[in-house]
């Protein structure tokens, strides 16, 4: 073989070395990214099972913080944390974190839309990514030390939920996949945000009372029985209260029922300045609501809390410019002296208030 023809064969086999680097280093490149895929896959299976997990949703958050900054192509830092904005959507609470120092817990605790980078993300709506830190760190904990930021925007039906904050080492330069992996982990946690916020409804109005916020019956049924195996067990006794608000429907007869709400719901709050953290409170229906005394050590201390509440509602209420008094009659019950039965303590309870509202005004013990 000739020189010429030695040179060509070696040109040759240079391009075709060169082709073949080039096929392989696409082939790696597209196998990194199935890889990455495959990843991404995996992370939202893992967010499904976590949504389905019988834990409060900022557990739930805790554990997608954990499980995102463990992917090691996202050259995450093992930093970041979780906002969820409030109710107004003015302001984001946080209530997820891993690795954040406390100077910075105390300054991060709660940003308003529009401050800093995740109050920018909120109140924008989109991804924001900051490979330093630049102006728009607003806050600047004692001993920061250089990083980046994703800020993606947690977001349903055009409405924030909240923030997920990622650390990024600082100069990191970000991909397409990661921009695609964040937006789908956004919609994901924002299924489960509203999920939960559905469930909290759905418990609320199942054992919460709509108008006044406090237990209903079938909450207190519930206590009720829990408190009556308690009791049992440790040998203690406990009371109920029956109270009933005296000729409350001439309230809603005369100002009509939205003045009625009002004023019922000022008498269950002073209800609850008379009663003690150990204590129960519920509304059974209309003006009807019972309490229960976890620990009184007698008879006597469970009718002197009684008439503290029948004081504190007798005292005059005043609402758009009319003043007027209402009352209330109290019937007590005791366990065990009176009966070891939920059904039948409330009876009883009810048997004392009827006595009670002979005179109005006034708490009564069951007598058999």
């Amino acid at each position: 073989m000739n020189q010429l023809a030695l040179e060509q064969e070696i040109d040759r086999l240079t391009r075709q070395v060169s082709r073949l680097t080039c096929q392989v280093d696409e082939y790696q490149l597209r196998m990194t990214e199935l890889r990455r895929r495959s990843d991404i896959q995996d992370a939202l299976n893992e967010i499904l099972n976590i949504s389905l997990m019988p834990i409060s949703l900022a557990q739930q958050l805790e554990k997608i913080l954990q499980l995102v900054l463990g992917i090691p192509w996202l050259a995450l830092d093992q930093k970041g944390c979780v906002f969820l904005a409030n109710e107004q959507g003015t302001a984001l609470k946080m209530v997820a974190q891993h690795n954040l120092g406390e100077p910075l817990l105390n300054l991060c605790r709660q940003i308003k839309f529009g401050q800093c980078l995740c109050g920018q993300a909120a109140a924008t709506q989109e991804l924001i990514f900051r490979d330093r830190v630049d102006h728009d760190h607003a806050i600047h904990p004692e001993g920061m030390k250089p990083h980046g930021h994703y800020n993606m925007p947690i977001v349903a039906d055009g409405k924030t939920l909240g923030v997920l904050n990622l650390y990024v080492r600082e100069g990191h330069e970000p991909s397409d996949l990661e921009d695609e992996f964040l937006a789908v982990c956004g919609k994901a946690m924002a299924s489960i945000i509203e999920r939960k916020k559905i469930e909290e409804r759905l418990h609320r109005l199942s054992y919460l009372d709509e108008l006044t916020g406090i237990a209903n019956r079938r909450s207190f049924m519930n206590h009720l029985a829990r408190l009556i195996d308690d009791a049992h067990l440790q040998k203690r006794m406990f009371a109920v209260l029956f109270v009933d608000l005296d000729n409350f429907k001439l309230v809603n007869d005369r100002y009509g029922h939205e003045f009625g709400d009002r004023i019922l719901t000022e008498a269950v709050g002073r209800i609850e300045s008379c009663l003690r953290d150990t204590d129960f409170f519920a509304r059974l229906g209309g003006d009807e609501f019972v309490v229960l005394l976890e620990m009184v050590a007698c008879e006597d201390r469970a009718l002197d809390i009684a008439r503290q509440v029948i004081e504190a509602v007798s005292q005059p209420y005043c609402s758009m410019g009319d003043s007027l008094s209402i009352s209330a009659s109290i019937g007590v019950s005791l366990y065990p002296q009176h009966s070891e039965y939920s059904e039948s303590l409330l009876k009883m309870a009810d048997l004392a208030l009827y006595q009670a509202k002979g005179r109005r005004g006034e708490a009564f013990l069951y007598q058999p």
